[in-house]
């Protein structure tokens, strides 16, 4: 359901973030497997742009597409999407265009963060990489380029679906208020209305991996262990 044309917000969005980061994305993508969505992996090139970064939050997606125009007038009307934004999310720019330009920056993170933003996926190009990792902000993307995207990518929409490069599929669909989860193994992207059903299925398994990593970690015999939690 949708109110005013928003998608809702999951209840507790806050809390459920904080306990999807004690998660890890291989967990995450067995239970969605075990659910009948085996294809939610993006791809292994979308990457953190530091060690120990995450994403957990609800998508706040943006379309781009190439452009030539220098657009200013349009540009600034472009840049008042991020004010629609709320907190917590994450937000997900789709390719939007074949050419190697940076696509989003620190500046773009500043006000995204002030608005709402947690994190970004980038299915694209990067830069101010150093200073996107010092303020603290969880960015994956594709690569990192010193090419301005100004007059040669731009914005066209947002809160729409967009197409990010999968890796068992060639594109993965996310959709406004879908879960972003990412982190050291690679990024999931959990359908809005499995969110909290992905989530404590998780956490049931995690329960049983850890009492099954303690037995396994004394030595108990690896099969009965196995026949124990059926998990290895």
């Amino acid at each position: 359901m949708e109110t005013n044309g928003q998608p809702n917000i999951l209840p507790n969005i806050e809390e459920i973030c904080e306990r999807y980061k004690k998660l890890y994305t291989a967990a995450v993508y067995d239970v969605l497997e075990g659910f009948g969505y085996p294809d939610q992996a993006l791809s292994h090139e979308l990457v953190a742009l530091a060690p120990g970064m995450k994403l957990a939050g609800p998508a706040f997606t943006m379309k781009g597409t190439p452009t030539a125009e220098r657009d200013t007038a349009g540009r600034s009307k472009r840049m008042k999407m991020v004010c629609d934004m709320t907190f917590p999310c994450v937000e997900v720019r789709d390719r939007g265009t074949p050419f190697n330009v940076a696509i989003y920056g620190e500046l773009i993170a500043t006000t995204a963060r002030a608005h709402g933003a947690v994190g970004a996926l980038i299915d694209g190009g990067t830069r101010d990489s150093s200073l996107l990792i010092a303020m603290g902000f969880s960015v994956f993307a594709r690569y990192r380029s010193p090419v301005e995207a100004f007059g040669r990518y731009t914005l066209i929409n947002s809160q729409v679906p967009v197409c990010i490069s999968g890796e068992l599929v060639q594109t993965v669909t996310v959709n406004p208020g879908d879960f972003i989860f990412g982190e050291e193994d690679g990024v999931i992207v959990i359908p809005k209305d499995l969110t909290l059903k992905v989530l404590e299925e998780c956490e049931r398994i995690k329960g049983l991996e850890d009492q099954a990593r303690h037995d396994f970690a004394r030595g108990d015999d690896p099969v009965e262990v196995f026949q124990r939690y059926q998990r290895f």
